[in-house]
């Protein structure tokens, strides 16, 4: 019963959000951009894409290199980028993300932050902290990466139930069990609201506090 009434809550924040940056901002001939490793990327304007990041020789992230990995995931969030959903497995990370606008060029066409350039500063970052915490040396993560951009509001969504599924079908952790490295736009959300109440209630019972002083003799 958790994880449905988990997933049906993450996914109400999905449709607003696939609502908002829906695909019809992507221009109808947009600039595609085509690099290759051992794999293909493509990458173009406005584009949200689904990526898989491996550990480098199956290395296990303990529970505290999992909090470092969805810190950095998040910390630019809203900012270069939109993310949409992350979930940090022992071995593996998948997120769902939309990069945003960098600046513009000198003949003003939009430049967007590449992802590329996105994913090798939350690697390269990741990995410093962890190794740092673990007293360790190397590499952390895969050089390559498995990413594809979503072609549709219906590949958004399948993709974003992917991820909330994904701890479950592998066995990480039960449909009931807490799982505090799964991320929606959700927990964000609640986080700020939980954040405003406890604000609101520090400064009521300060006033309160006050109020009492004042009255004492």
């Amino acid at each position: 019963m958790l994880r449905i009434l988990w997933v049906a809550r993450a996914s109400r924040v999905l449709v607003a959000a696939s609502r908002r940056h829906g695909f019809f901002q992507m221009p109808s001939q947009p600039r595609i951009f085509y690099f290759r490793r051992r794999l293909p990327h493509f990458e173009r304007p406005w584009a949200i894409y689904a990526v898989t990041i491996g550990t480098k020789l199956r290395r296990c992230l303990s529970p505290d290199a999992r909090t470092i990995v969805l810190n950095a995931l998040r910390h630019f969030h809203n900012t270069r980028y939109e993310l949409f959903a992350a979930c940090v497995m022992p071995g593996h990370v998948h997120l769902l993300m939309q990069p945003w606008p960098k600046e513009n060029d000198e003949k003003g066409n939009v430049v967007f932050w590449s992802l590329s350039d996105l994913l090798h500063s939350i690697n390269s970052f990741s990995a410093h902290q962890m190794n740092k915490l673990e007293h360790k040396t190397g590499g952390v993560w895969e050089k390559e990466r498995f990413d594809r951009y979503v072609r549709s509001d219906c590949d958004l969504q399948e993709k974003f139930h992917y991820i909330l599924r994904n701890l479950w079908d592998a066995g990480v952790a039960g449909p009931n069990e807490n799982y505090p490295w799964v991320w929606t736009q959700d927990d964000e959300l609640r986080k700020e609201s939980s954040s405003r109440r406890d604000s609101a209630t520090s400064t009521r019972d300060a006033c309160a506090t006050q109020s009492s002083a004042g009255n004492s003799p």
